[in-house]
Order: C-alpha cells, then structure tokens, then sequence
C-alpha cells in the first residue's frame, strides 16, 4: 500500500530569502504661512459683488453704437464678462444669474435693463474675455519662467461614485483645458480649451503665441517631450526645461552625428548625474505651478463645465481663467519651510 503523505502550508511555500532592507521614507515637508491676516481679508474680498460689477462696468453697460432693429437694448462686452464672472464664480446657471445681477441694480437703485439669459447664452458662444497679463511699459521686460500644462474637464457624464460603485453605463465626455502659468507670480498668461483629440504638444505654438511677455524658459511634463515642441522653443530662443523619456535617445543627424540640440544636452546631463539632480539644477521642480494652477481652478470652479458647446464652452474656460488671475491679484499665501527639530 502506498503511503500517504500531508503537505502542511509550509512545504506548499517556496523557500524564503532574506529580503533586502526597505529604504527609510523620506519626512514631508512642512510649511507655515506668514500672511495669513492679508490672505484672510483677500479670500474674503473674492466674494465681494463689486470686484465683478465696479463702476466702469457699470458706465459702459451698453454697447455705444447703433441700435439693433426693434430698438432693443445692446449689451457691451463688459456687461456680458461681468454677467459670465458672477455665474462662474457663484457657480450660477443663466436664469439665476439673470435674476442676481437684476437685484443688485434694485438695490444700487440704478434703472439699467438687465441682458436674459438667452442673451447671455448666445453671447458666450461669441465673447472672447481672456487678456494676458500685460508686459511692463519697461523696453526691456525682464524674461519670465513659464509652466505648462493641462488636464480634464467634465461636459456630461455618471457621477464618480456611481461609477467606481457600479462601473460605467453611460457616455462621458471630456474637454482638455490647457494652461501657461508664471511659476513666479501664479498668473495665467495663456489658455485654451479643446476636445480630448489635441495632444498636449499640438498646443504649445497656440498657447505661446498668445505671450505678449519675453519667455525665458518654459518647463513642462514628459508629454511636450517632441520634436515640435523642441523646434518651437528653438525657434523663439526659449530654454525648454522637459525630462525625457525612459526609452529616450540621442538626436543625431543624416550621417548619425549626434546634433547640438538642447534634448541631447538634457540627456548628457542626466547620464551624468541622475534625473532627480538634473531636475534640482534646473530648478524643473517650479513646474509643480502647473499643478497648482489646476487644483486652484479646481477647487474654485469644479471639475465640469456648465455648458455644452465647445464655442460656450472655450468662452466659459477663459472667463474663469480671467477670474483665477483676479483672485491672485487679490492676494496668494506665503508659505517657508517650518525647521525640523
């Protein structure tokens, strides 16, 4: 008779190695603000109607020109913005923003005729809101360190919830709001909002070309790691500051000479002394802006859109982006490492 044998869970276990002793975490850094009273009052000041609604909007409501046919009332461009600003910023829909702007004139007691929302909506589609960050009157600005990049926006779909709970049933869709923000001062100085078929790198001409500002150097993710990109940034004499890709090789010419190409120097640089020291010496870490710039846009305005066009949809990013630069105005926190003891 054969004898049995029992496999206990040990011998169904393979053979244990001594394991290699897990690097210690490195501590996160903490910081402290040293503004808070100034930053209190500027988060305070967002929600003040008159930053939206001052008296130059006020003295040019109308638009100074010819009547439209019937005699109806034309709005100007500047009525129209303040009117989009309260709606993105108290996160309004057309008919309640209507309502919000004809109340406050009750108040002032100021016998101006409101735009419908009607008018608002077909207004938006046609409004191009956003300006740039004007240059100094200086003849030579100072150059500026720019960062880039971009992230998903909402139009309609299931709720996040549903979705992890339940899986997805339905269609969503999405919009890609691109962003060019100063590491310095966290204004944005350039903007665009396109469908999720644009790459990142298709938009760094478009948004460029909006910087009235001279650009020193522009940092971006390893998305904008392109030969468009490079050649763009070639071409208007800007430092790129973009980590290649993994798998990244060096350029070289028709006859395989490597080229004098900032790529090339980037990847000499990082054989020589490492990624995450090439990114300290380049200061490529300023590139964290970006993602302050979403998360702030985020936070204020959510991460949907209110309208469904793309036309309504481009103008609503840029009145947002016009209040983003307003509320910086008002006032940023400032924050310094706290000393470790």
């Amino acid at each position: 008779m054969p004898k049995l044998r029992f496999f206990t869970q040990a011998d169904n276990q393979p053979p244990t190695t001594q394991q290699e002793p897990k690097e210690p975490k490195t501590k996160k850094e903490k910081y402290r603000l040293t503004n808070w009273p100034e930053y209190n009052k500027a988060l305070i000041n967002r929600g003040f109607v008159t930053l939206w609604l001052h008296e130059d909007t006020l003295a040019q409501w109308y638009y100074q020109g010819p009547r439209t046919p019937g005699g109806l009332f034309r709005y100007s461009d500047q009525c129209i913005q303040a009117a989009l600003a309260l709606k993105a910023v108290f996160q309004l829909a057309f008919r309640q923003t209507q309502g919000l702007i004809q109340s406050l004139l009750e108040v002032m007691k100021m016998n101006l005729h409101v735009p419908s929302y009607t008018q608002l909506c077909r207004r938006q589609a046609v409004l191009k809101p956003f300006s740039a960050p004007a240059p100094p009157s200086d003849t030579c600005p100072e150059a500026i360190h720019l960062v880039i990049d971009s992230t998903g926006l909402k139009v309609y779909g299931e709720g996040e919830w549903k979705v992890r709970k339940h899986g997805a049933d339905k269609r969503r869709t999405w919009r890609k709001l691109h962003l060019v923000a100063d590491e310095a001062t966290n204004e944005i100085h350039a903007v665009s909002l396109t469908t999720n078929a644009i790459s990142d790198a298709q938009m760094v001409k478009p948004l460029v070309a909006q910087i009235a500002y001279p650009i020193a150097k522009l940092s971006g993710d390893g998305a904008y790691d392109q030969v468009k990109v490079y050649d763009e940034m070639v071409l208007r004499h800007i430092t790129p500051l973009i980590p290649p890709r993994s798998n990244a090789v060096v350029w070289t010419d028709e006859v395989g000479d490597e080229l004098l190409h900032p790529r090339n120097e980037t990847l000499t640089h990082i054989a020589a002394s490492g990624l995450a020291e090439w990114k300290r010496q380049s200061g490529y870490h300023r590139r964290s802006k970006a993602e302050t710039a979403m998360f702030r846009w985020k936070m204020i305005f959510g991460e949907r859109l209110s309208t469904h066009s793309l036309a309504n949809q481009q103008t609503e990013a840029q009145i947002k982006a016009t209040c983003l630069n307003r509320f910086t105005k008002l006032g940023m926190p400032k924050a310094v490492k706290r000393e470790t003891t």
